[in-house]
């Protein structure tokens, strides 16, 4: 098993080091664990959820390689990346996942809007009119992110229910749209099982969302979003259930950029 989504104090909303997530990983018994904090952006862009750039190169990108070695007998330890889709820093998001020697990249969205002009999707309300365009400029934001094809892995692909559950035609056909453009670029989604620990009570998608992909056979991986060494692989004693009922029992893994997909072992499941 594995847990590919997982963050550390360095993101400014996490708790803990590289290495307790680690260790938590092979208490838990996973087969692989994925480091995979926000990226630094530039302008100093929302530095208060996330590391700079100078904390990139001088903690966080050391410490997984330090840990990838120490714990190599016992772990495989993924160096991994969150990085935001945002029009405006699409170049300078290209050229940090080209300069680095990632295992895989998780692309999420955040922030709807463009650069200079964005709209998060934290920490905020918005009003009941705005909530039914907001999921489709969400989804749209994720079918671009999808066919901008910088990104392995599509992260939390139903984050804006997290403003309530909305459902209409308009909604609906940007949801298909966005997923359609996910298979088209070959990306995987992961199972977010952060969604448990939230008010959602669901995953990241949903059942709604997951048998969509299903249909379009779309991969499947699995990620905690861990923001605590105690939650790395929370949730997974009931994530196998989805993995059989929307991934045929397979799930995906990465190295240097290269999916290939496993097998879950039923025995495995309760971790």
């Amino acid at each position: 098993m594995v847990d590919y989504h997982t963050h550390t104090r360095l993101c400014k909303h996490g708790e803990g080091e590289v290495e307790e997530y680690v260790l938590k990983a092979i208490e838990r018994g996973l087969d692989e664990i994925g480091c995979s904090e926000h990226m630094p952006m530039p302008d100093e862009f929302d530095l208060r959820h996330r590391m700079s750039l100078e904390e990139y190169y001088s903690i966080y990108a050391p410490a997984v390689s330090g840990v990838a070695e120490r714990y190599k007998d016992r772990i495989t330890v993924r160096r991994g990346l969150e990085a935001e889709f945002l029009p405006g820093y699409e170049r300078w998001i290209e050229n940090f996942i080209k300069e680095n020697d990632f295992d895989y990249v998780i692309g999420s969205v955040h922030f709807l809007g463009t650069k200079g002009n964005v709209k998060p999707l934290f920490h905020v309300e918005y009003s009941e009119e705005a909530i039914e365009e907001l999921h489709v400029e969400y989804f749209e934001a994720i079918r671009q992110s999808a066919f901008c094809r910088q990104y392995d892995i599509i992260g939390h692909c139903d984050l804006i229910k997290k403003f309530g559950v909305r459902s209409s035609k308009r909604i609906e056909e940007a949801r298909w749209e966005a997923l359609k453009a996910i298979k088209e670029a070959d990306v995987c989604v992961e199972i977010n099982t952060s969604g448990w620990r939230k008010p959602e009570q669901d995953t990241y998608p949903g059942i709604d969302v997951l048998e969509l992909v299903h249909k379009l056979r779309i991969p499947l991986t699995l990620g905690s979003d861990a923001h605590k060494p105690e939650q790395v692989a929370m949730g997974y004693e009931r994530v196998g259930e989805l993995l059989d009922r929307f991934g045929s029992g397979r799930y995906s893994v990465f190295q240097k950029r290269q999916r290939s997909e496993l097998t879950l072992l039923k025995s495995t499941t309760a971790c």
